[in-house]
């Protein structure tokens, strides 16, 4: 997704599907300038660039698949898309390691998931649905995804221009011609 990378957006309309990747810690100028990594070369790389690799892919994410299908009960079972996103919130913050009461705390297990995944997956490349620890980006990342597997309209911004602090995203619901 151009938008990501390039605006640390992705709108309504983009939909994240299976392959989609976000990179954290490339600057936008090396994006903009071609320097984007292809996923197969971030792949074999253990994250020594420094980067954090989030891929969505369902079928090789066994939990993210399950998560997907907890979605689309959550949306079966209420039409309500205020309850819908609420109940999908939920989801993602008990599957990210529940609700962040210190920041720092959470950074520090994050960043020792990220070690444990990326020694017990042998690349820096990791699976969005593996993570039962997660910094904001993460859970809207992950909300994102499950709320455009049950076509709920949502959009994605992170960075200090959106949300006042760099390493933050958020995201907005559409309901009927207004945002969440």
């Amino acid at each position: 997704m151009i938008s990501l990378a390039e605006y640390n957006v992705l709108d309504y309309e983009d939909k994240v599907v299976d392959g989609f990747y976000d990179i954290y810690g490339l600057s936008t100028d090396s994006a903009n300038q071609g320097k984007m990594p292809s996923l197969t070369d971030l792949e074999t790389n253990l994250g020594s660039s420094g980067f954090e690799v989030v891929m969505v892919n369902q079928r090789i994410d066994h939990a993210l698949e399950e998560l997907l299908q907890i979605a689309h009960r959550i949306a079966l079972d209420c039409p309500v898309t205020e309850v819908v996103a609420q109940r999908l919130a939920e989801l993602v913050t008990r599957h990210m390691g529940g609700p962040v009461k210190d920041a720092n705390i959470m950074l520090a297990r994050w960043m020792e998931r990220r070690t444990e995944l990326r020694t017990s997956l042998q690349t820096g490349v990791l699976p969005i649905g593996s993570f039962n620890v997660g910094l904001s980006r993460h859970r809207a990342l992950l909300f994102k995804v499950l709320a455009d597997k049950i076509k709920m309209p949502c959009r994605l911004v992170k960075g200090s221009h959106y949300t006042g602090i760099e390493d933050d995203a958020v995201n907005i619901i559409k309901l009927e011609d207004e945002r969440l």
